[in-house]
């Protein structure tokens, strides 16, 4: 038995490429938004992180020290390492 025993015709072609442009347009736009939306979900789970350390920091007995602060923590790394901080 022929799979395809009747080739298809100029316009069932011309509407299947049709659909397969389409489709493709679907997927890069998909792929465009959801690329758009990484930055923002970067920076969220990043605080979340500095949160969640922080916390972890102070309930293990981080102590009350000067290192306990995580923005200072930022700032002695930097302060510490000035050719990274750009």
């Amino acid at each position: 038995m022929v799979w395809l025993q009747y080739t298809a015709t100029r316009s069932q072609r011309a509407a299947t490429a049709c659909l397969f442009l389409a489709g493709a347009a679907l997927i890069v736009a998909a792929a465009r938004l959801s690329y758009a939306n990484i930055e923002p979900q970067r920076a969220k789970v990043a605080e979340r992180r500095r949160v969640l350390e922080a916390f972890i920091h102070r309930k293990l007995g981080g102590g009350g020290g000067g290192g306990s602060d995580p923005a200072s923590a930022s700032t002695q790394q930097q302060e510490q390492d000035p050719a990274r901080s750009t």
